[in-house]
Parts: C-alpha cells; structure tokens; sequence
C-alpha cells in the first residue's frame, strides 16, 4: 500500500506526466481560458465562453432590428407612392409626395378599412380586403388621417409644392399607438361592450359554482356582477345609436339594424335579470334553474350580437 502511494506521489511530480502549454508560466486567467476553449477542461471559464459565443449573435440580430426599425420610421418620399394597411397599420405612417401626385392605399389586411382626414377633406369608404382606392392631390398641405373603424391606425401625408424642398417637408412624429382618451363614438362603444360580455357570463359561471360547490359567497358575487353589469349595458346601447347616427352611412344597413335592435334588447334583459337576481339574492337563496335558463340566453344574444358587430367592423 504505501508503496503505491509513494509512486503516485512521484509521478504527480514528473512534468511529463502534463501537457507542455500547462507548465509554462501563464496568467491563470489564460490557461483557465485554454483549458476551456481548447482542450475541452471544465472550468468556471467555460460557462463564460458558452455565454459570449450566444451573445454575439444575439447581438448582431437586435443592432440589425434597430437599423431597419429606423429606416422604416423615416418618412417616404416618392411620386406615386403605395401605402399598404396591414395589421391595423398604414405603412409607411408618413409619407411625401408631390403637389399633382397620386397615392394608392392597398388594403392588404383581413379587415375593412378607410382612409379618412382628421379634418374632413377626405373619405375612402370602407375599402375592403384586396382592394385599393387611389387619390390626387393637387394643393400642397399636410394631412393627417385615420382609419374610422379602427382610431388607433393614424398615418400623415405631405403634399409638397413645386419649390418646396423635401427637408421642408412633414414635421412631428410618425403615427404610434399612444394612448388617448375616447372621444368619439367608435372609441366608447367599444370599451363599453368589453364590460358587459364579460361581467354577464362570469355572473352565470359564478351562480353554477355556487350551486356546484354549495357557497353562498359564489351567489353574492353573481348577485353584484348582474348589478354592474345592468347599469354598464343602457350605456353601450347609447354609444352604439350614437355611433349608428354618427357614422351608419359607411356600415352595412342590414346588420347595424339587427345590431342596434339587439343591443336594445339586451338593455331590457339585462335590466330584468338583475331585478329578478335582487330578489333572490334577498332571501339569501340559490337561483333557480329557469334563471339559469334566461341567464344562459342572454349570454348567447351578447355572443351572437359581438359576432354581429365584428362583421360590421372588420367587413366579415
């Protein structure tokens, strides 16, 4: 045994017995590198090589995105320039052209969209998916338009005068998706509707949990989401015939009428639901199943009346 060990011991010494690049006088830092780029060792230093050879590309990736990004912020400038909509986007958002210039918009997206001035100058219409509408402009200005079912899709478009230079041109930024408050009826309707699709359906799931489970505090919170949810609805249905007053010439006459109708209907529903709901839930019970019944109803009208109404929007 000792023998052994005393040869062990002797060999460990002999500078043969490792490599040559090891037994020179190096940082630590260098041979750690070496040994974990090279010769394939396990060290501390390996996970950082490892790490630096996944940056790298990642690296070159992100810098590249960011020069696109900023050419395509760059306002264009072209004689008779395209503009396509695609996801809910006007692209390029700004663009120049000369007075007496025709620009095309290409509606590429799966919705409706129209090409409005904010100020009123101009109105496509709906232009549908896979057609297009074309414009002259013949007065140098800027002119800022939208999308009318959609507010949030803003783009700007400069018209420039024979001797005006193209550094002269649009000033401001392009369009982005910032925030702001609802102004309009197309902007209220909306927000209005999310309440109640959600609110009534989670009251009905709430009650059959209640009677699932046996817990009254499921039934309260039922109770006050059908509440909330008849005082939100006379809202929506005020949007949505301010919104049809508003803008019904550019939506389909047959279903913003049976949308309208509907949506008038569910107001009462909804009012009748949480009267009943109030009683029950006074004498502290559990709904019975022909509220249950009503209550499924009238979430199957607001599915059916969402439906309606994203065919109205999106043209489909």
């Amino acid at each position: 045994m000792r023998s052994n060990l005393s040869n062990r011991w002797v060999a460990s010494k002999d500078p043969v017995a490792f490599p040559p690049a090891l037994n020179e006088e190096e940082p630590a830092d260098s041979m750690s590198t070496l040994a974990c780029c090279d010769l394939g060792v396990h060290s501390p230093h390996r996970h950082g090589c490892n790490v630096r050879k996944l940056l790298r590309p990642l690296a070159v990736a992100f810098l590249s995105a960011v020069c696109l990004g900023a050419q395509d912020a760059r306002p264009v400038s072209a004689t008779n320039p395209i503009i396509v909509m695609r996801q809910l986007n006007f692209n390029p958002p700004q663009i120049t052209v000369k007075a007496g210039g025709t620009v095309e918009w290409r509606n590429e997206d799966i919705f409706s969209h129209t090409v409005t001035a904010d100020d009123g100058s101009f109105d496509s219409g709906l232009i549908e998916p896979g057609h297009s509408w074309q414009m002259t402009f013949k007065n140098a200005g800027t002119a800022a338009y939208h999308c009318r079912p959609h507010p949030n899709m803003k783009a700007k478009l400069v018209v420039q005068g024979a001797n005006q230079q193209s550094a002269d041109a649009a000033t401001g930024s392009p369009a982005t998706l910032k925030w702001s408050p609802p102004r309009t009826p197309e902007e209220f309707h909306p927000i209005l509707v999310n309440f109640t699709a959600a609110l009534l359906p989670l009251a009905l799931l709430s009650d059959i949990l209640g009677l699932t489970f046996r817990r009254q505090s499921f039934h309260n919170a039922a109770w006050w989401m059908s509440l909330y949810a008849a005082v939100i609805t006379p809202f929506t249905a005020a949007a949505g015939w301010w919104w049809r007053r508003a803008q019904g010439s550019a939506l389909p006459a047959k279903l913003i009428a049976v949308h309208q109708w509907l949506g008038t209907a569910a107001v009462v529903l909804l009012v009748a639901l949480a009267i009943w709901r109030w009683s029950i839930h006074k004498r502290d019970a559990a709904p019975s199943f022909p509220y249950l019944m009503l209550a499924a109803i009238a979430v199957l009208a607001l599915v059916y009346q969402g439906s309606l109404g994203g065919r109205m929007v999106f043209g489909k």
